[in-house]
């Protein structure tokens, strides 16, 4: 199938309402005719209905097979329908004319409809068919004048001068008329031509926009002053975690209570961050504005909602600052652990050669005050070691590591460990997670999830699952135990802090400094149901 272009297309369109036009006509011309005819009585002159009710038939039926033809015609084709259409009506005005009283008939204005109509589907067509139009008037009240043909609906030849002069009235309004119809199509055809430029700037500049805001990395929502959403990008759909139906053409309020009470001034610009929890009930940061939507008339006709999801960048401004205070600790950590360590040492060493020497009374007393300072001081070693390691860490060797299998192994290892016997450790380990790491730090970060989750729940049993979450490898380890406060959450990874009596507050912030380095995260959160997930994520290697 030849694919139409702009211009044919449009012919076609044209001429389908021209046939409808022309069906219509010759239907209100019948009509007249057939009350005319009536009103005549038999035997009177000017009784001529046989003739036009064929003529009317045959209108009927040509229009038919014009509809016929113009539907499977295609490109070109168009055309010669066209022509075809305008070549039978200059017949059938002529002959219509001619059973009317030929160049007195009163419906020699059919010619004007002829010339209008082929205006509208050639630019330059209406003068050419206004030419002939004039040429088959004149040479038909000519054929009738000369008896050539016979005279219908009048008596005898005209004067020549009324001749003359219907001749002339009806030319000049002919002419006029195709000098005005080809003004006008080329008129028409050039004002569509710039309105079809205009209509392509425009979907193009639409689509720039669309396009635009499309890519938009921040959200974009447009509200009317109903407060109802409008439009939203993609990006925000992605940042809330909603789908369209379930932000547009709802109320921002209900969608979004925490966006919505920023718009109480509907004609000022306002910049918040918000807290905002996402549609799985985790914490984000959104950096919201809000300003007006104006149009050209500086009339409101809505606002604009603008925002960034900040979460990741806060929690590495977070990172840093944490990073930061560490560091500053962990240099007077390793000053202040150097001046307590030797005379520790000297204090434990001093106790023990006076225990062996027999100095004292000998009593259980004695002993028992002497065994408090040994314990109490190999407590603050154990102190200060930690301290030690956790100021100055030392170097990861990252290798390659089957995570199920070390995990596997390092259960063997804590159940064997005196201080986590009592635990039920159910493993549930994913075959073949693969991830770079070192193992003795991998090691120690297990022993102290354990060894917490343990002492949140003794002898309660704790699940250690290993599986592959997306592109990284999923450690999680949860304990039984009563769970644990937003408040005691929010500072779980902060040196030095502990709810234990005998706490050192350096267990959990070492964990998170070896993930980190190991390129990982690691989260604790509070279940429903009770009890504490402590979850890690690392890379999957490959």
């Amino acid at each position: 199938m030849i694919e139409e272009g702009a211009a044919a297309l449009a012919r076609r369109t044209r001429l389908t309402y021209l046939l409808f036009f022309r069906v219509v006509v010759v239907s209100l011309l019948l009509a007249a005719r057939l009350v005319e005819e009536v009103s005549v009585p038999e035997g009177v002159p000017g009784r001529t209905f046989t003739p036009g009710l064929a003529l009317t038939i045959v209108s009927y039926a040509s229009a038919i097979v014009l509809s016929l033809w113009l539907g499977r015609a295609r490109g070109r084709q168009v055309d010669r329908v066209a022509i075809a259409q305008i070549v039978f009506d200059l017949a059938a005005a002529t002959t219509l004319i001619h059973l009317t009283g030929g160049a007195e008939s009163q419906l020699a204005f059919t010619y004007l409809i002829v010339v209008a109509g082929a205006g509208l589907l050639f630019p330059r067509g209406a003068l050419r068919v206004a030419l002939a139009a004039v040429t088959m008037f004149a040479a038909l009240a000519a054929a009738r004048q000369l008896g050539i043909v016979a005279l219908v609906g009048q008596a005898g030849p005209m004067p020549t001068r009324e001749l003359l002069r219907a001749l002339m009235l009806n030319s000049v309004a002919i002419l006029a008329t195709g000098v005005l119809g080809a003004r006008l199509a080329v008129e028409l055809a050039r004002t569509g031509a710039s309105l079809d430029q205009k209509s392509a700037q425009l979907e193009d500049l639409a689509m720039l926009y669309a396009d635009v805001v499309r890519s938009l990395s921040s959200g974009l929502l447009t509200l009317g002053v109903d407060g109802r959403v409008a439009t939203a990008n993609q990006a925000a759909l992605s940042i809330l975690g909603l789908e369209e139906h379930e932000l547009v053409g709802r109320s921002l309020e209900a969608s979004l209570p925490s966006i919505a009470s920023l718009l109480d001034s509907p004609r000022t610009v306002k910049r918040e961050e918000i807290a905002f929890l996402d549609r799985s009930k985790q914490p984000r940061r959104l950096g919201v504005t809000v300003s007006p939507l104006v149009n050209s008339a500086d009339r409101q006709t809505g606002q604009i909602v603008t925002f960034q999801d900040l979460t990741e960048l806060r929690q590495m401004e977070e990172a840093v600052t944490r990073q930061k205070r560490l560091a500053a600790i962990g240099r007077l950590a390793a000053g202040i652990a150097h001046e307590i360590r030797n005379p520790l040492a000297a204090i434990s060493g001093s106790i023990e050669l006076l225990v062996a020497s027999g100095i004292g009374d000998g009593s259980p007393e004695s002993k028992e005050l002497a065994n408090i300072v040994v314990r109490e001081t190999e407590r603050l070693n154990g102190l200060i070691t930690e301290l030690l390691e956790f100021a100055r860490p030392r170097g990861s060797e990252l290798l390659p590591l089957d995570l199920s299998e070390a995990v596997s192994e390092l259960v063997q290892v804590c159940r064997n460990d005196r201080r986590l016997s009592d635990a039920k450790i159910e493993l549930s380990a994913e075959t073949g997670v693969r991830v770079e790491a070192d193992a003795d730090q991998l090691r120690q970060v297990l022993w102290n999830l354990l060894r917490n989750a343990s002492e949140a729940a003794p002898n309660a049993s704790i699940h250690l699952n290993v599986t592959r979450r997306g592109r990284h490898a999923c450690l999680a380890v949860t304990d039984q135990g009563p769970g644990i406060s937003e408040e005691v959450l929010a500072r779980v990874f902060e040196p030095f802090f502990s709810t234990k009596e005998s706490g050192t507050g350096l267990g959990l912030p070492m964990v998170q400094r070896i993930v980190e380095e190991h390129r990982g995260t690691i989260e604790l959160k509070r279940n429903e149901g009770g009890g504490t997930t402590a979850t890690v994520l690392l890379p999957l290697l490959g």
